[in-house]
C-alpha cells in the first residue's frame, strides 16, 4: 500500500501493471478504489495508478477552515514525483473536472483525456450527486442518485460494496465537517472565462462520457465542453446518471478504445 507527501497531504495510491501510464482520479465523496473493476482489466495492458484525493479514501484530510491544495496542483504533484510524463488521464465527477483543468494548463501533454459526468460551467455541487451521509447511522456516505434504481436493484451487492469502500474514516470526517465547494476544484464557475478558451486550445484526444439521466447542471456543461472542444468524442450512456462510468464500464472501456485507435495511441 503505497503513500506519498503529495503538497503536504499524506496521500495514498496505487500503482499496477506496466506500460504507459494510465492515472484514474476519482469522484468528489468517492476513493480509488471505486476503480478497481477498470484496473483488473486496463493493468493487462497499462501501468494505472489511482491515488486518493486529500479529504477521501485513505489519505489525510485538509484543515476543517480554509480551503484545501488545488487538485490540479495535487495531480501535477503526484506525476512529477512518480516521473509521470505524457499520460493518459480518465477522470470521474470531481476528478473530470482535475483532468480537464489539468488539460487547460496542458493542452497538449496528454496521450489521451477521459471525462467522465462532468463539463464547464458548473458552480456548486449538482442537486442529488454529492454525497451526503446516512442521517441515522451517520457512518455510511451515500451516492444520492448516481445510480438508476434499476441498476441498485438488479445489482444488490456490488452497489453495497460501492458504498463500504467509499465510507472511509477520512471520507466521514470530511462530510461530517464540510469543506468548501472551492476546495472540490477552484476556478471552475462561470465566471472564470479564462477557463473557455483554455478548453478551446486543448489538443489532445479527449473522451467525454456521460450518463443519459445526468443532472442537469452536469449534462448541457458536457454538452458545451464538446462544442468547445471540436475533436471531442461524446459518448452518451443510455439508462445511466452520475455514475455512468461504472454503471456501464463496459461501453466506457470500448469507447476508450477507440479514442487511442482514432488517435493512434498504441493501447
Amino acid at each position: 500500500m503505497p503513500w506519498i507527501d503529495l503538497l503536504g497531504n499524506d496521500i495514498h495510491y496505487t500503482d499496477t501493471g506496466s506500460g504507459d501510464p494510465l492515472v484514474l482520479i476519482h469522484g468528489h465523496g468517492s476513493a480509488a478504489a471505486c476503480w478497481e473493476p477498470f484496473v483488473d482489466i486496463l493493468s493487462e495492458r497499462f501501468r494505472v495508478l489511482a491515488y486518493d484525493s486529500y479529504d477521501h479514501g485513505f489519505s489525510s484530510n485538509s484543515q476543517r477552515e480554509g480551503q484545501g491544495p488545488d487538485r490540479v496542483d495535487e495531480l501535477e504533484a503526484f506525476l512529477h514525483r512518480l516521473g509521470i510524463v505524457r499520460p493518459i488521464l480518465m477522470g470521474q465527477s470531481m476528478g473530470a473536472m482535475t483532468t480537464l483543468r489539468w488539460a487547460v494548463r496542458h493542452p497538449d501533454q496528454a496521450r489521451a483525456l477521459v471525462a467522465c459526468g462532468m463539463g464547464w460551467p458548473i458552480s456548486a455541487p449538482p442537486s442529488g450527486v454529492a454525497s451526503a451521509l446516512d442521517p441515522e447511522e451517520r457512518i455510511w456516505l451515500g451516492v444520492g442518485n448516481s445510480f438508476t434504481p434499476e441498476w441498485i436493484e438488479a445489482n444488490p451487492i456490488e452497489y453495497q460494496r460501492y458504498i463500504r469502500i467509499r465510507s472511509t474514516a477520512t471520507a466521514i470526517e470530511a462530510a461530517r465537517h464540510r469543506r468548501s465547494f472551492g476546495a472540490i476544484n477552484p476556478g471552475w464557475g462561470p465566471e472564470d472565462r479564462e477557463t473557455e478558451e483554455g478548453l478551446r486550445g486543448i489538443t489532445s484526444p479527449l473522451l467525454l462520457f456521460v450518463g443519459q439521466l445526468e443532472a442537469p447542471e452536469i449534462f448541457p456543461a458536457v454538452q458545451n465542453v464538446h462544442r468547445l472542444v471540436p475533436h471531442s468524442r461524446l459518448v452518451v450512456a443510455q439508462g445511466a446518471a452520475h455514475n455512468a462510468y461504472y454503471q456501464q464500464r463496459g461501453l466506457l472501456l470500448e469507447a476508450f478504445d477507440q479514442l487511442l485507435a482514432s488517435a493512434g495511441v498504441a493501447s
